[in-house]
């Protein structure tokens, strides 16, 4: 489809601003002298387009797109407007989103803290691999800014691609990617689980950290370990294999 056919179709209304900081976590890595933001978009196939390639049917079930304020029609809206941005020009919301990052990078550094930005928050894109007008990157382009995010595309782990130092990938375990998994525990890859209600010492013989003190992966976790999240909402009643008993 052409670029112009698809500014055609994706109609959107221009957007003040893409990046938030509203959810919990987030609110909690302030503590560790961090400003954290996050983006979030309609996830999966809301709006015609799936944005979440390998995301379980259990996964889109209990996404998180509708906790807290995303109950909220308006919030509903904003996200499918940011998304329909994204696929009707990409490069101009490329550029809005590193301006964005740019102004709160310098906003953290005169509050004397340091700044994190996670991308896909209710979506799961390669940002590692679009570019901007200079042809970097937005991590590239943001050296001093960390990045985080979580993924189900084993290929965004896979050695041939390379992942820039200021970006934390973990691979999110779910019901139906076991196989999967059992190939990131042979790479230096982190690994998220979701446990009903208490974490583990240990699960496929790694060490488990608690990941619901924050979303700040690069900060407290290590190497190969499994980043352990208490089921909430929806998720304490599956029984479909996403929760670990």
């Amino acid at each position: 489809m052409s670029r112009l056919l698809i500014i055609m179709k994706y109609k959107y209304k221009p957007q003040k601003k893409l990046l938030g900081s509203s959810t919990y976590k987030m609110e909690k890595s302030q503590k560790y002298k961090y400003l954290s933001e996050i983006l979030h978009l309609a996830p999966a196939n809301i709006g015609g387009v799936n944005i979440c390639p390998n995301a379980s049917p259990v996964c889109i079930d209990l996404c998180l797109n509708t906790s807290g304020r995303g109950q909220m029609n308006t919030v509903q809206k904003s996200r499918l407007n940011k998304k329909f941005y994204f696929l009707a020009d990409r490069l101009k919301f490329l550029n809005h989103l590193d301006h964005e990052i740019k102004l709160s990078f310098e906003r953290a550094r005169r509050k004397g803290f340091k700044y994190t930005v996670r991308l896909n928050g209710t979506s799961d894109l390669p940002f590692e691999r679009y570019k901007l007008e200079n042809g970097l990157n937005l991590m590239d382009n943001n050296p001093q800014v960390q990045f985080i995010d979580y993924t189900k595309v084993t290929n965004r782990l896979d050695k041939k691609n390379k992942i820039p130092k200021n970006y934390s990938l973990t691979y999110s375990q779910a019901e139906n990617n076991l196989k999967d998994v059992k190939q990131i525990l042979k790479t230096k890859y982190n690994i998220a689980t979701v446990f009903r209600k208490k974490l583990p010492k240990k699960w496929l013989g790694r060490k488990v950290i608690n990941g619901d003190i924050s979303d700040l992966r690069h900060l407290e976790d290590g190497k190969k370990i499994i980043v352990g999240l208490i089921a909430k909402g929806k998720a304490i009643k599956n029984f479909d294999g996403f929760v670990q008993d």
